[in-house]
């Protein structure tokens, strides 16, 4: 895996703080130095967790079982797919054929 490096986090950080209080993206956290995986952390209405890795292209997220949920080029492009994923509520309708 790629790792992130101080720049990224900066850059990432400084993303999230330009998003409003009341948007669904609540922060972040990572462990280390340069990590290879981010946490993104949204609402608990919009699930409450998702890895983040970098890729040869930019950005993946992932869902809390592992699987893959979107992938962005920039961080510009990555903040738009943390507001695109549907919540749990909207998650479940689309399981069930509702």
């Amino acid at each position: 895996m790629k790792r992130f490096s101080q720049q990224d986090l900066d850059e990432i950080d400084q993303l999230w703080r330009s998003v409003p209080a009341d948007h669904v993206w609540t922060g972040w956290s990572a462990s280390g130095a340069e990590p290879e995986e981010i946490w993104l952390y949204r609402t608990r209405a919009h699930w409450r967790k998702f890895p983040l890795r970098k890729t040869e292209n930019g950005f993946a997220l992932f869902d809390e079982r592992g699987r893959p949920v979107a992938d962005a080029e920039t961080l510009n492009d990555l903040l738009r797919a943390v507001e695109s994923i549907p919540g749990l509520a909207d998650s479940a309708a689309q399981e069930n054929g509702d």
